[in-house]
């Protein structure tokens, strides 16, 4: 008898990836289809159980369009551990004025739009009637900022894992000048330090090499702060897995994603390392350009 190990259910905003996603799924292992209507899904996973095998990963697309879609994912939501070992259920979303360049680009009609709907209208409604699904997802993934490689490498690095069913911790970095992400669960602003971007010899320099760490560590206050956010991640982890929560997002910021912030994310990612903890990395900003205006853009 076949058993489905890991099923993912991709759902989110129109637009903002999901289509990319499952197709990266497959090239994962994964055996996916997309836009099956709720009430099919518990036959189609049981197609799996007929079939040799008890290690399947199944991704599923999920469109929902109006209430009757809504009221039958709840009816077969309650049936899904009962044919799977787990169920990861992501939600992909993106910034409105970004969905609504993805629109105007390639001039297609927004599926959720209404007769003499505009694409703005439709985006606006789907999110707002999507809210609930939001706040069921493992996951939230924000693709505003994302390219296609990108995307692909996070869904990599969730996907990858052997021993999934554990807390993985997600660190990022980023700047509040190209603005917040919207997927994270914590965010930790960095902009109290000592900024290395006034040194002329600094500037050019990320958070990674050595003389930025020795400037921010001179005088203990980023050291400091790495304490006090282990800490608190000490107290928080085992609680989160406690409750069987399988994904950590925390932000941590500073005003250009590319000294402060990236010292901290990959100094505290090595410490929770060190503690046995799963950890993942990412640099949002750090391969954005020095602005041409000098001082005026600070990192």
């Amino acid at each position: 008898m076949g058993r489905i190990r890991r099923l993912a259910l991709v759902t989110g905003l129109s637009g903002a990836g999901k289509s990319s996603a499952l197709h990266y799924l497959e090239d994962l292992g994964f055996f996916w289809v997309d836009n099956l209507p709720g009430g099919i899904i518990p036959v189609f996973l049981d197609y799996f159980s007929h079939q040799p095998g008890d290690d399947w990963r199944v991704a599923i697309g999920l469109h929902l369009r109006g209430p009757e879609d809504w009221r039958e994912f709840e009816a077969v939501r309650p049936l899904l551990p009962l044919k799977v070992d787990q169920t990861d259920m992501i939600f992909f979303e993106a910034a409105f004025k970004v969905l609504v360049t993805r629109y105007s680009e390639t001039r297609r009609r927004h599926p959720a739009a209404r007769d003499h709907q505009t694409v703005a209208e439709a985006i606006q409604e789907e999110a707002s009637y999507l809210a609930p699904m939001r706040a069921l997802a493992e996951m939230v993934i924000d693709t505003s900022s994302l390219t296609v490689p990108q995307l692909k490498e996070r869904l990599h690095q969730i996907f990858h894992e052997d021993d999934s069913s554990d807390l993985l911790v997600f660190l990022r970095s980023f700047g509040f000048k190209y603005g917040a992400n919207t997927d994270a669960d914590m965010v930790l602003d960095a902009r109290f330090l000592d900024n290395p971007h006034y040194d002329p010899a600094l500037r050019p320099l990320t958070g990674m090499d050595q003389p930025i760490k020795d400037f921010l560590e001179r005088t203990g206050e980023a050291v400091g702060f790495v304490d006090r956010m282990q800490g608190l991640f000490d107290y928080l982890i085992p609680r989160y897995r406690q409750e069987k929560k399988r994904y950590f997002t925390v932000d941590i910021g500073c005003t250009g994603g590319r000294h402060r912030s990236v010292y901290l994310v990959e100094t505290l990612a090595d410490r929770l390392r060190d503690l046995g903890y799963k950890v993942l990395v990412r640099h949002r900003d750090v391969g954005k350009m020095l602005s041409a205006r000098g001082d005026g853009e600070r990192d």
